[in-house]
């Protein structure tokens, strides 16, 4: 019987074809095509040549990595020679260097400031594999309004929600300091701002990147060309046919078609009628300064050279006309259903005198105006729907103001507006965007300066306070009775709460103990006091004496949840018990503080389980 021969290696080329063939994968994970490249580079001489060739990465790297530094990107393709193995091992190392930050951040909170900081300082480098983390499926209750409560329950990484919320903060922080930096810039006169990219940039602060927004009206841009297209409408300006007017008009219903119309009285103020993500998206009825966003984005897109205005009442579209001889004209977005084109001579001039506004003053209102002023105009928007939006979340209601009052301290000369911006920054903007961004803006010992400062210290210096390691045995903890993780209910005020902290005595200073009258309780302030959050969304300081132990159930605790932004900090997750009951999972960080609350915590429930 014959031995079988040797089987003849496959072709160079071959071999190169079938990496070819791989489809590129934007996630990590064990399908990731990478990992056939890995086997090649390890295995024999002609198939690490095969993978060594560079336009074989291309296509991967382009998937896995749409965001980039663009200072960094550059240093890179300068030192690989624009080698797109070498670039995607490059940006592999600093995935890992992030996550390896993002584990220590989850782990504990000493050092946890300087790793976020770390993955910060790698800006936009390190976007697309935080948001893989920040993608990641979590328990149930820990999914948004918008997110799919009926996917996946099984194979949920320990701590996902902590790691997913630490991941999606991060990515804020960084596309805020470039929201931040883009309005500086545009508001010293950079002529490469345009209004619509600075106005998405509002969409910065809920932690969408420029290129997120970019990528969203793509698509609409392509739709409005071929709705315009099946309708014969003329785009080449230097066709005889072409007709600016019915270009403009045209956009409007392409918007109308596409649901982008004025908003329902009852829905004005609506705080997502002011965030670009949103009305591109969900919100389509919207108020006039968000479809005028909308149409010169369109209009600018398709060559058009459309402004806004910043015209009382509602904001309009100027449309310059390329030829001298025709009069510029406006667009009114908000009624075009009704009458979509307005001229300076028979329509503005008439309104304008119905708002009051003399003939002298009209130049101001009719001329196109930069990004400043329609940003400022957002900001007014924000203050007048925060008051009248009942709706939206406690957390995107914090968020819009720190939107509306870092505009106000950025375009005017007004440094009060830095103590406004103060009440709303977070832990981590307080070691990232403020430090890093904001305060360079400022003189040294100037008031705005010395205010980001300060809260900045002071917000750090808390942080580091709570690093502390708390032991129940330790006999001055000895009177503390209950734990990280128990609902309860204010004794007097009747509130549900969630402990997430304590401390054996009332560490507040003397003047809140004096305001909340709290040597009147029956133990005065020498009893331990817990760190709460409360069923509304705020953050409370309550003493023992008014604790009123309940056992937690789903509802209490999802109310708590959707109030709460940061939640996921101290708990990640939550375990079903009988009944309806549940218990509230501490992350590692809150373990690590308090070691011993997780006994205590078995121990009351066993005792109670029958309650």
């Amino acid at each position: 019987m014959m031995e079988p021969r040797p089987s003849l290696p496959l072709p160079l080329d071959v071999l190169i074809h079938i990496l070819s063939q791989l489809p590129p994968s934007p996630r990590r994970g064990c399908d990731d095509p990478i990992y056939a490249f890995v086997g090649f580079l390890e295995a024999s001489t002609l198939l690490r040549e095969a993978a060594m060739v560079s336009l074989l990465w291309e296509p991967h790297y382009r998937a896995r990595y749409t965001h980039y530094d663009e200072q960094a990107e550059a240093r890179r393709l300068s030192m690989t020679n624009g080698d797109w193995r070498l670039l995607y091992v490059a940006r592999r190392q600093l995935d890992g260097v992030a996550l390896r930050h993002l584990d220590e951040i989850v782990r504990q909170r000493s050092g946890q400031l300087e790793h976020a900081r770390s993955i910060f300082e790698l800006s936009f480098d390190i976007w697309d594999v935080m948001q893989t983390e920040a993608e990641q499926p979590v328990p149930v209750l820990f999914r948004g309004a918008n997110e799919n409560h009926a996917a996946q329950t099984q194979n949920i990484a320990p701590n996902a929600s902590t790691r997913r919320y630490w991941a999606r903060s991060i990515m804020e922080s960084i596309s805020r300091s470039y929201a931040i930096d883009l309005w500086t810039r545009s508001e010293r006169g950079d002529d490469s701002v345009s209004f619509v990219e600075s106005f998405s940039a509002l969409s910065c602060f809920l932690g969408k990147s420029p290129k997120q927004m970019s990528e969203i009206f793509l698509p609409l841009i392509n739709r409005c060309r071929a709705f315009l297209l099946g309708r014969d409408c003329v785009l080449d300006p230097d066709d005889p046919k072409y007709d600016l007017v019915e270009l403009c008009i045209g956009i409007c219903s392409f918007m109308r078609s596409e649901g982008f119309d004025a908003v329902d009285p009852e829905n004005f103020h609506l705080l997502q009628n002011i965030l670009p993500h949103a009305y591109l998206t969900s919100n389509k009825k919207t108020i006039p300064i968000s479809l005028v966003h909308v149409f010169v984005a369109i209009a600018r897109a398709l060559g058009v050279h459309a402004s806004p205005v910043d015209f009382p009442a509602r904001v309009l579209v100027h449309v310059s006309t390329p030829d001298p001889l025709i009069d510029d004209f406006y667009v009114d977005v908000y009624g075009s259903s009704i009458k979509p084109i307005l001229t300076l001579r028979e329509d503005i001039t008439a309104l304008l005198m119905q708002h009051g506004i003399p003939p002298q003053s009209m130049v101001q209102y009719t001329s196109p105006c930069a990004s400043p002023s329609m940003l400022l105009r957002t900001s007014r928007n924000i203050l007048s729907s925060v008051h009248g939006d009942h709706r939206s979340s406690g957390s995107l209601a914090q968020t819009s103001l720190y939107i509306a009052f870092c505009i106000y301290l950025l375009l005017t000369s007004r440094e009060q507006f830095a103590a406004r911006v103060t009440m709303y920054v977070g832990l981590l903007d307080c070691v990232t965007v403020i430090p890093k961004t904001l305060v360079p803006l400022f003189p040294e010992r100037s008031g705005a300066r010395e205010t980001l400062e300060d809260k900045c210290r002071t917000t750090v210096e808390r942080h580091r306070a709570m690093t502390t390691v708390k032991l129940r045995s330790s006999p001055e903890n000895a009177r503390v009775s209950y734990f990280v993780g128990m609902v309860f209910r204010h004794r007097t005020r009747k509130y549900i709460c969630c402990i997430y902290g304590w401390d054996n005595t009332c560490k507040e200073d003397e003047n809140w103990i004096k305001e909340m009258n709290i040597d009147s309780l029956p133990r005065g302030r020498n009893q331990p006091f817990y760190l709460c959050f409360s069923q509304d969304g705020l953050q409370r300081y309550v003493s023992e004496d008014n604790v009123e132990p309940k056992l937690a159930t789903t509802g209490m605790v999802t109310e708590i949840i959707s109030s709460t932004h940061n939640f996921p900090i101290y708990f990640s997750d939550i375990v079903a018990m009988s009944g309806d009951r549940v218990k509230l999972v501490p992350s590692p960080e809150v373990l690590h503080s308090y070691p011993e609350d997780e006994v205590a915590a078995r121990h009351w429930l066993a005792a109670h389980a029958s309650g």
